[in-house]
């Protein structure tokens, strides 16, 4: 008898966990099936799994889903129709890391959590409660600019253009940028009533700052480098500076 392979363990895996919910997309009435999926689906909270059922093939209804969610889902197909289609939901932040690209997209996640809290709590006039939150977000920020402009721009060297306007001289360009105005506001925090006054206009700026930088790196940098560090280093090589990013971004020694 021949081994069962990886994914096949895990799609037996899978399909024993336990679930907390059942979506049946066919008793949707005449809600179309993305809409149905992403108000069920706004109830799964972390550590748990639900199960999605549906007579027609799931996958445009899922990443139209998953889109809205900022592809904070994970789905996989457990039994494959027609007639009928099982899959598996559960958050991403629960599975392993698949790659480079879906490490570095979730610690922008993380980041863009703690910055949004933060930006709440100074718009409902918390300075006090939003202090630890702007300091957590900037000292995640300074590691994962850190990781980017030291640990993998040098390693997976991108064509470069006079002008400038090329993918990793923008983000150079930008990242410092964005350091500066964290800098403003955690001086703006710092100081007096006056100088508070003005956090929630540097947060606001920042705020627009960070999505359009985001959406460029995600789209750009981040598949360049997946593809340069699953073409063109060893596995063992890469598996070493996925650690070290890894470790890096959570805070702990580099090695």
């Amino acid at each position: 008898m021949n081994p069962k392979t990886p994914a096949a363990v895990n799609r037996e895996s899978d399909a024993a966990r336990p679930v907390d919910a059942v979506i049946d997309l066919r008793e949707r009435g005449s809600l179309p099936a993305h809409t149905y999926a992403y108000y069920r689906l706004r109830e799964l909270q972390p550590g748990g799994c639900f199960e999605l059922l549906s007579d027609e093939a799931p996958g445009l209804t899922l990443d139209s889903v998953n889109a809205q969610f900022r592809n904070r889902l994970h789905w996989e197909v457990i039994e494959a129709g027609p007639p009928l289609w099982r899959i598996r939901v559960q958050p991403r932040d629960d599975t392993p890391v698949a790659s480079l690209k879906d490490l570095l997209t979730r610690d922008h996640e993380r980041l863009d959590r703690l910055f949004a809290e933060a930006l709440a709590r100074v718009n409902a006039g918390d300075l006090a409660g939003a202090g630890p939150l702007v300091q957590a977000f900037a000292e995640g920020l300074r590691r994962h600019i850190h990781v980017e402009n030291d640990l993998l721009a040098p390693v997976f060297v991108a064509p470069r253009t006079p002008g400038g306007d090329d993918p990793t001289s923008t983000m150079l360009r930008e990242h410092e940028e964005i350091l500066e105005q964290v800098a403003l506001i955690e001086a703006s925090l710092e100081g007096g009533p006056e100088e508070r006054s003005t956090a929630a206009t540097f947060m606001a700026l920042l705020s627009g700052t960070l999505a359009k930088h985001e959406f460029r790196e995600e789209q750009n940098l981040f598949p360049f480098w997946n593809q340069a560090l699953e073409r063109a280093i060893d596995p063992d090589q890469a598996r070493a500076l996925l650690d070290r990013v890894t470790r890096t971004l959570a805070g702990g020694p580099e090695k």
